[in-house]
């Protein structure tokens, strides 16, 4: 039976050179209760991952394009700050993640390309709440999968 999971990450507090924001918490709060809601998206698993370390980052990104099967509908959603290097390369910051060493230190977005490509579900949905998450797609070889949202999230 197809599962519907989620990994909400909210970072609000970070390292050296980047300021604080209020809003992550909120943010994750906010969509959990709409995913957790059986009368609007009725998600089967909500994990929330507020400030994390880079390994707890990345550990819960990979347990989550891991775990799931064929026809599960995956989930996942970070707030908090997104940086890019000079060549438009995305990382997503984490709380030890500092402005001057924030590529040995934030999650790269390659790493959760690969781990979306090696997925077995194709019905995936990746939302970035913060600067420069256009940057994303680059490198990106997004494939239609038919995916419905109104239909599959439950509600409008």
């Amino acid at each position: 039976m197809a599962r519907k999971i989620a990994l909400l990450i909210g970072v609000s507090e970070y390292g050296e050179g980047l300021p604080f924001l209020s809003a992550p918490p909120n943010d994750v709060a906010a969509i959990q209760r709409v995913l957790e809601n059986p009368n609007m998206a009725g998600f089967d698993q909500v994990d929330a991952l507020l400030n994390p370390k880079l390994i707890d980052m990345q550990r819960a990104i990979k347990a989550l394009f891991t775990q799931c099967v064929k026809d599960d509908l995956l989930l996942l959603y970070f707030s908090g700050h997104g940086i890019t290097d000079d060549n438009n390369h995305l990382y997503l910051a984490n709380r030890v993640t500092g402005k001057d060493d924030f590529d040995a230190t934030a999650v790269p977005a390659w790493f959760i390309q690969q781990q979306s490509m090696n997925c077995y579900t194709r019905r995936q949905v990746i939302i970035l709440d913060c600067c420069y998450s256009g940057a994303f797609a680059e490198g990106w070889q997004a494939k239609a999968a038919g995916l419905n949202l109104k239909q599959e999230l439950g509600a409008e």
